[in-house]
């Protein structure tokens, strides 16, 4: 099993405590695997989920695009709260050319 594998396990765990869920959000961010990308963003939409936890979520989907050098316009359009703002601060930071996509109300 591939260490992206077994942090996805970690971060959909339920039973998993919070700070394992979002220490295992934070370190997807090292990978683009297609896998890491889709298990962030069905957190990110899970109402029962940390506010925490979506953060990290957000805040990795932002690295992982901007690693991979390309911004994923429907990924981004179904984020939302704290998930959104994280992903939106750190794209404004590390990608400023990438400005133009980001909604203004963040």
């Amino acid at each position: 099993m591939e260490q992206w594998e077994r942090l996805i396990e970690i971060l959909l765990d339920e039973r998993a405590s919070d700070a394992e869920r979002d220490d295992a959000a934070m370190d997807l961010s090292g990978y683009s695997h297609e896998a890491v990308i889709e298990a962030l963003a069905v957190i990110i939409k899970d109402d029962s989920v940390d506010d925490m936890i979506k953060a990290s979520c957000g805040e990795s989907l932002a690295m992982i695009f901007i690693l991979k050098n390309r911004f994923e316009e429907k990924i981004y359009n179904e984020l939302k709260g704290i998930a959104k703002i994280e992903f939106d601060g750190s794209t404004r930071s590390q990608k400023g050319e990438w400005r133009k996509y980001l909604n203004k109300e963040t």
